[in-house]
């Protein structure tokens, strides 16, 4: 209990900022949870009427960690409502948030962590994917957790919870249609990091143990992938081939939603609103910027690989979201805001007012473009007379 005292009045001021955090993100991705459309759409009828539980888990694996999560809510609240309905997407949201905050202050620092923090937390696509009881969130929460677990090994290569703990998350993703892909990148980007924890474990049991975290997702998955059509989806492939032409026009298209104008998903997004606002797409060109003329760095080609393959997967227009890609185009973000202020604070190493000048007109634009994305969120989507037409549907 000392201790705890202790360490508690050592950290006051740190502790008091941490509940902080937490309370607004609870409030963000819990107001109006259950009222806010009005209703759930088609898709998120269907998935509160699915089966799980075990029976569910086993004909159905496929967003294994969120039929997981789900088998759990839904039993325990048989009669869940709206709120029940969306509360696995909002843990998902929630765990999709810090592991990118965690990541970029680990990459960046406490400043760019706070800021690129704020505009992916309050940006309008995570708000929508992260209180809505569709199955990407998955594609939202992969690419920070991933990479999180590879830093994870990098930094602490001697401490074997790390290296099970990843390895089981890559399991966990092979559920996951399409990511099979990432997790083949993944493993080969951190080929020389696993052998060293391979390696590091010198007693029998310990490398059982790493086999068996391995190898423990494999029956349930291999059993699915017996069943007709779902090899395909496995691999992110669409049920039916496109024409190449079709294939062209929708990898052209992947970067126009992203950087001109919105899909047009009425679940998701409000008709053809651009997803980033000036600021943000303007932060994330100038990321881009930094890593393509960067590109022997590791990082750089981690993330090029991630973003590459992401792009191809959403173009062939199977089963991978568009979600997928958001969290890379917020990690350039976070290197734009970074290099942004790293030059201007170059060009006044010494002046105060300058450097508060600086940081103070990027603090600035980031809560206009938290707000815009707000209002876009939380008072023009659901007025839409689209939206209200696609959520009509009652539990």
């Amino acid at each position: 209990m000392k201790q705890i005292r202790s360490f508690i009045s050592d950290h006051n001021r740190l502790l008091t900022v941490f509940v902080l955090v937490l309370i607004g993100l609870a409030w963000l991705l819990l107001h109006r949870l259950g009222s806010l459309t009005g209703g759930l759409s088609l898709s998120e009828w269907q998935n509160a009427k699915r089966s799980y539980g075990w029976h569910g888990l086993y004909n159905q694996p496929f967003y294994l960690p969120l039929t997981i999560i789900r088998s759990i809510v839904f039993v325990l609240f048989p009669r869940h409502g709206q709120s029940l309905t969306r509360l696995p997407n909002v843990l998902f949201g929630a765990l999709t948030i810090v592991s990118f905050t965690w990541l970029v202050r680990l990459w960046h620092g406490t400043r760019t962590a706070l800021f690129a923090g704020l505009l992916f937390t309050c940006s309008a696509w995570t708000l929508h994917v992260s209180r809505l009881a569709s199955n990407d969130i998955l594609y939202l929460w992969v690419a920070p957790t991933l990479l999180l677990a590879q830093l994870a090994q990098q930094r602490r290569p001697k401490q074997a919870m790390v290296f099970y703990g990843s390895l089981a998350l890559l399991g966990l993703l092979l559920y996951i249609p399409g990511l099979v892909w990432l997790v083949l990148l993944s493993i080969f980007w951190q080929r020389s990091t696993i052998k060293q924890g391979w390696q590091y474990f010198d007693l029998w049991w310990q490398r059982s143990l790493y086999v068996l975290t391995g190898i423990i997702w494999l029956p349930l998955l291999l059993i699915n992938l017996t069943r007709a059509g779902n090899i395909k989806t496995w691999l992110g492939l669409p049920q039916k081939f496109p024409s190449a032409t079709l294939v062209i026009k929708h990898l052209i298209g992947v970067p126009v939603h992203l950087f001109v104008r919105g899909p047009q998903y009425p679940q998701l997004w409000l008709g053809r609103a651009p997803l980033l606002d000036v600021f943000t797409l303007v932060m994330s060109l100038l990321g881009i910027y930094f890593y393509a003329t960067r590109w022997k760095a590791q990082r750089s080609r981690i993330l090029g690989s991630f973003l590459i393959v992401g792009v191809i997967l959403v173009g062939l227009g199977g089963p991978v979201s568009l979600s997928l890609l958001i969290p890379i185009i917020y990690f350039c973000v976070a290197i734009g805001i970074t290099y942004f202020l790293h030059e201007w604070l170059q060009v006044f190493p010494r002046n105060p007012l300058a450097r508060s000048l600086g940081i103070g007109l990027i603090a600035l634009a980031i809560a206009i473009s938290c707000l815009y994305n707000l209002r876009a969120y939380f008072v023009a989507w659901p007025n839409n007379p689209t939206t209200q037409t696609t959520f009509r549907y009652h539990r």
